[in-house]
């Protein structure tokens, strides 16, 4: 009996605690993840006060600039695994404002610091350190990320994880290969300033496509440059001008500067520049990049300077193409003019005799372009002077002869030479042109004149033909050497002229 009272009690005590138990409430709700508190956008993306990382992806979602470069500032979470080239010393890493993966910000390729200074490896950077990144913030396939050349301004609170960023190592340093980089563009009419796909900045207002040119004046206008504690500064850039003169002659209309202020309105048309682009040399093809330098010593212990590159056309564009800009300490140096390859006669004449070789090639008789496809040699066998060309033959394929790539204006040229049957095979020769595009590529079929036959190895024999050239534009003159009977043949004293013009000579 009493066994049975004790377990009655027990089961009323039990009911009663837990019924107790329901009535009291949780004293606080467990945190979860999801809970932390979220980091608000911060900074305006200057060097002085960069975005972090929660303003980087802001700046992205309201369609911010791509092609200005902004600094943002985080933690390192993670490096990818192999990510490390040595050839190109660049990573693909990750930060956070807080270091955790929680809204990680892609980096990829990034440098050690400016013009693309290589990192020490894979270990260079480590989870938790604290970075200053500047780049063109963008999103690609839906990734939000740095893309490719954006580098380490400072690391832990230091200067690039190598090259430090200081004066000494540049004022500017644009690359100009994805982006305008400091540099703002100013369009006043027509074609703007582009970042050409092949990785630097092209001005022209002419379109390849309907080979139209459109009025237009452009700027690219540098940051502001604090020189008030430089003992000397030099600027410095590769650059490709052509199509600037035509057979020697300004192409009016067309105008490619460098301009400088120590007072920049921030509108350039309203700006006193002082012009200092000297003279650039115009290029004769899309591969050689000549180098413009400028001593900045007359701007020592000045602030607020201002570089702007300005090109402008009207019914005729040239065509400027400008990379690896830089403003750096220290005075010009100049390093004499040596020809890469020996040289004989006077490469300033168009060379129509054939008097003057450089690297056993004859001067201006090389062709950006495949118009000029032939084996070219030197021969002492001269119609008149030392020297004449031989052009090489072949049953198989027609062989051309061809001179540099110009600018010409539609009309009925003449062309006149003397021809020579190299080997008792004879030979065949036509006299014709192709018209070039910008891709540097023929942009039709090649035109003739007509077969001059009976070409014999006892002789020179004149050769007198019309080249009826229909419309302006970028042409390559060329001599066939044809494959009936396909010999190699002499050619000498070419000369090219319209009207009383000569053009070769």
């Amino acid at each position: 009996m009493k066994k049975f009272i004790y377990s009655c009690l027990f089961l009323a005590m039990a009911a009663i605690t837990f019924s107790s138990c329901e009535d009291v409430p949780a004293p606080y709700n467990m945190p979860t993840e999801d809970e932390s508190q979220e980091v608000l956008p911060s900074g305006t993306g200057t060097a002085a006060d960069p975005f972090n990382v929660a303003a980087a992806v802001k700046y992205i979602d309201e369609g911010g600039d791509a092609a200005t470069n902004k600094y943002v500032k985080g933690k390192v979470v993670s490096v990818d695994a192999g990510s490390y080239d040595p050839k190109y010393g660049s990573l693909k890493y990750y930060i956070s404002d807080d270091g955790t993966t929680k809204n990680q910000f892609r980096v990829y390729n990034g440098y050690a610091g400016p013009n693309r200074t290589k990192f020490s490896g894979e270990d260079a950077l480590k989870a938790g350190d604290e970075v200053v990144i500047c780049g063109s913030l963008t999103i690609v396939s839906g990734t939000k990320e740095f893309t490719t050349g954006n580098y380490v301004v400072s690391l832990n609170g230091q200067g690039g994880t190598t090259t430090p960023d200081t004066p000494a190592d540049g004022y500017i340093n644009e690359t100009f290969s994805k982006s305008f980089g400091t540099f703002t563009l100013k369009n006043i009419k027509g074609t703007p300033w582009v970042i050409d796909s092949h990785g630097y900045a092209k001005a022209t207002g002419y379109e390849n496509v309907s080979k139209v040119t459109t009025p237009s004046e452009s700027y690219l206008v540098s940051k502001a440059i604090d020189l008030s504690t430089s003992k000397g500064a030099t600027l410095k850039f590769s650059y490709i001008l052509r199509y600037a003169t035509f057979n020697g002659v300004p192409t009016e209309g067309v105008k490619n500067q460098v301009l400088i202020t120590e007072n920049y309105t921030g509108d350039p048309t309203t700006t006193k520049w002082t012009n200092i682009t000297g003279t650039l040399k115009e290029g004769t093809d899309w591969k050689t990049w000549s180098t413009y330098t400028f001593d900045l010593a007359p701007y020592k212990g000045k602030k607020n300077i201002v570089i702007a590159f300005y090109y402008a056309c009207e019914a005729k564009s040239g065509t400027w193409q400008i990379k690896e800009m830089s403003v750096k300490e220290g005075a010009p140096t100049v390093e004499p003019e040596t020809p890469d390859t020996p040289s004989t006669g006077d490469t300033t004449t168009p060379n129509g005799d054939f008097e003057t070789w450089v690297d056993g090639k004859p001067n201006n008789w090389k062709t950006a372009s495949t118009a000029g496809n032939a084996t070219l040699t030197q021969s002492t066998d001269a119609h008149s002077g030392k020297y004449s060309v031989k052009v090489g033959g072949s049953s198989s394929a027609n062989k051309r002869l061809g001179y540099k790539e110009m600018e010409l204006k539609a009309g009925t040229y003449k062309i006149k030479y003397y021809v020579k049957a190299a080997t008792d095979k004879g030979a065949s020769v036509n006299s014709g042109f192709v018209e070039i595009s910008a891709e540097n590529k023929p942009a039709g079929n090649y035109m003739y004149s007509g077969y001059i036959n009976d070409i014999t190895n006892t002789e020179w024999k004149l050769v007198e033909q019309d080249l009826v050239i229909p419309s302006d534009g970028t042409y390559c003159i060329v001599i066939m050497n044809t494959k009936k009977p396909g010999g190699d043949v002499l050619i000498d004293d070419l000369t090219l002229t319209l009207g009383e013009t000569v053009i070769i000579k």
